[in-house]
């Protein structure tokens, strides 16, 4: 049984559409990334699934329940069962680390001894547990994240949504807290849904990421997949550096580029217009290449250099540990290279 199943989800606001039909699933214990950039609709389909807005149209079911089907609510987002953590926090200022953790499971009328039991449990696995007593002023950015995570899972949630949480977090920091999450998550089993519109996060903490644009879902799949083989344009050029070159299926597997015919899978198309997609560090440079270009700009990244080639097929993106010089000519092939459609 999955843990979340979402159909054709849609919502608009002022007659504009922000969610435009989308549908996924997600097992129990899995974690979803849900990456795009701001404005696509991220926040508004975490929103519906948590109760806080109310779809027009689709169905939301959280553990094999309908939860809500078209702009008819059947289970309350109390009874959701859902933890939230927002982008701001929204700690209580006026409340210690133990009194934030503490209020859901007074809400939901827990006795006190369950209560310093499920606290100093959850305390320990943040491994915040001397910070108790303190007030959330007197935390660092990091640490008021993992309180805000804690009082999240304390009420044992059966899913956990988690809004850009990293966002405001210094990036000196980012990858310790990161993973911190990301062990929080496996420990914990609690299946999650975690915004970003930063790919290094859904890389590194997702068992599946999920692509949106404009309030549609572009391409779902794990990172090695959403990488390796992007669905479309946008996923090609959002998701890591790119390039992107139109050419002309001439027959099946084969194709006609700037640089001349080249065997490549068409995917069962034999004739039309499409696009040849490869990243940096698929170009190689060398005598037998099929691809005459001039170096046109040189960036040191420390193991490697980023460099821009001017070809007869528009500029090109090489990643390679080999120093060339600008203005240098050179001929180039690609070793690895996808067609897109769209």
């Amino acid at each position: 049984m999955n843990a979340l199943e979402v159909k054709n989800l849609r919502k608009s606001f002022n007659k504009i559409d922000v969610v435009k039909g989308i549908s996924f699933d997600l097992e129990k214990g899995q974690l979803l990334a849900l990456l795009g950039p701001s404005g696509c609709g991220k926040t508004t389909t975490i929103r519906m699934i948590a109760g806080l807005e109310m779809p027009d149209d689709g169905d939301i079911w959280i553990e094999g329940t309908l939860a809500s089907r078209g702009c008819k609510t059947t289970i309350s987002q109390k009874q959701r069962h859902i933890g939230m953590v927002f982008q701001d926090l929204a700690l209580w200022p006026h409340m210690t680390v133990y009194e934030n953790i503490e209020f859901g499971l007074r809400v939901n009328g827990l006795a006190k001894t369950e209560r310093q039991k499920r606290i100093d449990a959850v305390l320990n696995k943040v491994k915040m547990q001397k910070y108790a007593e303190a007030y959330p002023a007197r935390l660092s950015g990091g640490q008021q994240q993992l309180i805000a995570i804690a009082r999240a899972i304390v009420t044992e949630p059966k899913l956990l949504l988690m809004d850009e949480p990293l966002s405001n977090i210094d990036i000196k920091v980012r990858e310790d807290i990161r993973q911190e999450i990301k062990r929080i998550q496996q420990e914990t089993q609690i299946t999650t849904i975690y915004i970003t519109h930063d790919q290094e996060d859904a890389f590194l903490l997702a068992n599946k990421v999920a692509v949106m644009n404009t309030g549609m879902l572009e391409q779902i799949g794990s990172s090695e997949e959403i990488y390796s083989s992007p669905a479309s344009l946008f996923v090609a050029n959002f998701v890591g550096e790119s390039n992107v070159i139109r050419v002309n299926i001439v027959d099946k597997d084969r194709i006609l580029t700037p640089w001349g015919e080249l065997v490549c899978n068409t995917k069962d198309h034999e004739r039309g217009n499409a696009f040849l997609f490869f990243r940096p560090h698929h170009v190689k440079i060398e005598k037998r290449g099929y691809g005459d270009g001039v170096i046109i700009n040189r960036n040191f990244l420390g193991e490697w250099y980023k460099y821009r080639i001017s070809t007869s097929g528009g500029e090109i993106k090489l990643q390679v540990r080999e120093i060339y010089e600008i203005g240098q000519s050179v001929r180039f092939s690609v070793k690895k290279m996808e067609i897109l459609f769209r």
